[in-house]
């Protein structure tokens, strides 16, 4: 009974001592990350697109990041694996040509170059006579 009773107290004064922090020895997977890099050319070889603005958007959380393409019209970004769509900031009279699909970056695939293609937007003007909404005799019979 004695025996009993100090095993007991020994173990009441072992569980009243500091706590000891648990290490956690599993390892945990690393963030992959990948670089998405890319051009945004002119509807010319030799026009600068340096300045623009290239969204970068994670197709699946929504995240969103910019960069800002170099004088000669390349950027680079940075990003955790994941699907990504991109943009590109268009000026009054500009149109997209070319425009890369969905980037999928992944474990095996950690680099990914696209590429923008600009041109001139084309208006089209109707040729011939002006059409008159009025000519003053009113709407035709059928």
């Amino acid at each position: 009974m004695c025996l009993l009773l100090g095993v007991t107290v020994l173990l009441a004064i072992g569980g009243c001592g500091r706590a000891v922090p648990v290490v956690d020895a599993a390892s945990r997977p690393t963030e992959v990350h990948g670089k998405i890099s890319g051009t945004v050319k002119g509807p010319e070889a030799g026009v600068s697109m340096a300045g623009r603005t290239v969204e970068i958007v994670n197709v699946v959380t929504g995240e969103r990041r910019t960069a800002i393409t170099s004088d000669r019209g390349g950027f680079s970004v940075q990003v955790p694996a994941g699907e990504y769509r991109l943009d590109v900031a268009l000026r009054e009279g500009e149109m997209l040509v070319k425009r890369p699909d969905v980037v999928v970056l992944d474990q095996r695939e950690s680099d990914s170059h696209v590429e923008f293609v600009m041109a001139a937007a084309r208006v089209l003007r109707p040729r011939g006579p002006a059409y008159r909404v009025d000519n003053g005799l009113g709407a035709p019979s059928a």
